[in-house]
């Protein structure tokens, strides 16, 4: 039920914006520390605690993860409803300019996947984007995303490889499905049919914390 009425709503977030509050970056939960280092999460509305309150976002639970953890990183959240790599591409100079992460946890590639946009340009736009993560000596944390069964098996395969042979690639640590126990759950998702509701969000916060945590400790 979610991917396909995904499929039929994600035009109608396209410039749906998550709460920005000076160029699409926002710190969440607690105050930003000098003296802490930073995890940049750029991704589009799966990350962008839309329609629920930002304080239950996968990312703001996150930060309050990592204060209870005393572990000292401040969470800037720059994702956008609606997101596509090609948007990303675009904007990921600046938020590593201005933001100066340590972390970058990259989710972006469903709203491509999503309009059936080809594989090869999706993944071009990402190894683009993990190049300039490289080069500003962040480590990275890859989320990956999977297509529904209508899109054919050949694109689903196609898509679905991309995240891995990136990770190896560029040397990135792998989330292979971060909706993994969410997406095929009408009860995890809101009335849209369209985006993981709140009780979702501390799932997909444990399908990404094992690896961010072994990430952490590199």
């Amino acid at each position: 039920m979610f991917f396909h009425i995904l499929l039929k709503s994600i035009l109608k977030s396209k410039t749906a914006l998550f709460s920005v509050c000076f160029l699409g970056f926002v710190a969440l939960s607690l105050p930003v520390s000098a003296a802490n280092q930073k995890i940049l999460v750029f991704g589009d509305s799966l990350s962008a605690a839309y329609g629920i309150p930002q304080s239950q976002g996968w990312a703001a639970l996150l930060q309050n993860k990592l204060h209870e953890e005393k572990l000292p990183y401040d969470v800037i959240n720059a994702s956008i409803s609606g997101e596509t790599t090609s948007g990303g591409l675009t904007r990921i100079d600046a938020a590593l300019k201005q933001i100066q992460p340590q972390i970058v946890i990259l989710e972006l590639g469903a709203n491509d996947g999503l309009r059936g946009l080809p594989v090869k340009t999706t993944r071009e736009n990402l190894a683009a984007m993990l190049q300039k993560i490289n080069k500003s000596g962040a480590k990275v944390l890859l989320i990956g995303m999977k297509m529904p069964p209508n899109y054919g098996a050949k694109y689903i395969a196609e898509f679905s490889a991309t995240y891995p042979q990136l990770a190896k690639t560029y040397q990135a640590t792998l989330v292979p499905f971060m909706l993994e126990h969410v997406a095929a759950k009408p009860d995890l998702i809101q009335l849209d049919g369209l985006h993981p509701n709140a009780l979702a969000q501390p799932i997909i916060l444990n399908n990404i914390w094992p690896e961010l945590k072994r990430l952490l400790k590199k």
